[in-house]
């Protein structure tokens, strides 16, 4: 799932309520579990990095579909 100018602060909210597993797939095919503090750390300070702002564009993999939702709902929202 690609994720669009999504707030750094919110996306950290939205993995604290998902159950699942969910993966940040960098652009040369790791997979950080997001479920891991450390991973979300490594996660936003890289995708950081390469932005000039505090939204980020990220490719997003979800075990659970109910957690799937939960990201849906928001981009949706926006």
């Amino acid at each position: 799932m690609k994720l669009y100018d999504m707030d750094v602060m919110k996306l950290i909210e939205l993995l604290d309520q998902s159950k699942g597993n969910v993966y940040l797939v960098t652009d040369d095919g790791n997979k950080l579990n997001l479920k891991s503090k450390l991973c979300q750390l490594y996660g936003v300070r890289t995708l950081l990095e390469k932005t000039k702002n505090s939204t980020i564009s990220a490719e997003l993999s979800v075990d659970d579909p109910q957690d799937e939702l939960i990201f849906i709902n928001y981009m949706m929202s926006k």
